[in-house]
């Protein structure tokens, strides 16, 4: 066997191999898509700058992998097909810088700073938590907004911050772990 066929026996085994990964990402992303639409009423995702966010060198990679522009397609043809309320949250919408407990809004908060202090009302919570409560807080509103009803005096806040901003994880099943490891092992899983 030449130096040539060795090569191309390779190539092929190499391909086979992204081809596959491309494939179970393919995979999850439809079935993530899917069990969402099935699960949730309203569903919200934010209108994020991704060509900014791929200017950083740390950031980039992982946030090419994830395939979010892809994830939001699905979302919104599945969303319409089911009926299920998509809200899409402006690109400028401070749910990171806003305080889900008081609303006082900060002017800069650094990605470095992962816990959120308000100096207003005191509240001390995880940076994400904030954001997911705040973001919650938006589809509701605009839920309600959209159907046309009118609060009734209460503060929509207190029954977002009662509830959990995002639905508690699945335990996965052993084919799914299983696969997991698989893709694990060939190159890394998303």
């Amino acid at each position: 066997m030449t130096r040539r066929d060795r090569w191309r026996k390779a190539r092929a085994r190499a391909d086979r191999l992204h081809a596959r990964v491309a494939d179970l990402r393919r995979d999850d992303t439809h079935k993530l898509t899917s069990r969402l639409v099935a699960d949730f009423d309203v569903i919200l995702v934010e209108d994020l700058h991704v060509a900014g966010m791929l200017r950083n060198r740390r950031l980039a990679r992982h946030i090419a992998g994830a395939a979010w522009a892809e994830i939001r397609r699905q979302l919104t043809y599945k969303a319409e097909r089911a009926g299920v309320r998509l809200v899409v949250a402006d690109r400028w919408f401070a749910s990171s810088k806003t305080c889900s407990g008081c609303g006082t809004a900060k002017a800069k908060l650094p990605l470095s700073e992962r816990e959120y202090v308000c100096l207003a009302c005191g509240i001390v919570l995880d940076r994400d938590e904030n954001a997911a409560r705040n973001l919650a807080a938006l589809a509701v509103a605009d839920t309600r907004e959209s159907r046309g009803e009118q609060p009734d005096g209460s503060d929509v806040r207190p029954d977002v911050l009662a509830r959990p901003a995002v639905a508690p994880p699945r335990e996965e099943s052993s084919r799914t772990q299983r696969r997991h490891r698989e893709v694990a092992a060939v190159g890394g899983a998303h």
